[in-house]
């Protein structure tokens, strides 16, 4: 990730972060094909902030995979850990990484 991405980054609000991070991963997620460089976009700008920010605790090289949630792969997004999908395409309310990221539920907030 370039550097002024992770200054931008860390100076944005969180819901504006959700923005940023649940487009291309709602489009990566029902079993359908994604649109046209939606992958690109995805492994360009979301994969590395995922990597940055939750990979610590929700991948395959996290000692503990906290809640059961691995954002490393993408089934893994979509099957969610122990409060379900971390990403429901097309319905961003009940979508737990957007609502995390918001800060809309205090047991949720993420990134701790």
């Amino acid at each position: 990730m370039p550097p002024w991405l992770s200054i931008v980054l860390k100076s944005l609000p969180r819901a504006l972060l959700g923005i940023l991070i649940l487009p291309p991963l709602l489009v990566a997620g029902g079993g359908e094909e994604p649109p046209p460089g939606a992958l690109d976009q995805f492994e360009r700008e979301i994969r590395p902030l995922l990597a940055q920010r939750c990979y610590s605790c929700h991948s395959g090289r996290s000692e503990k995979i906290e809640s059961g949630l691995r954002v490393d792969f993408r089934d893994g997004i979509r099957i969610g850990g122990e409060r379900g999908p971390a990403v429901v395409p097309g319905d961003p309310g009940k979508s737990l990484l957007l609502r995390a990221v918001n800060g809309t539920e205090p047991d949720l907030s993420m990134p701790p």
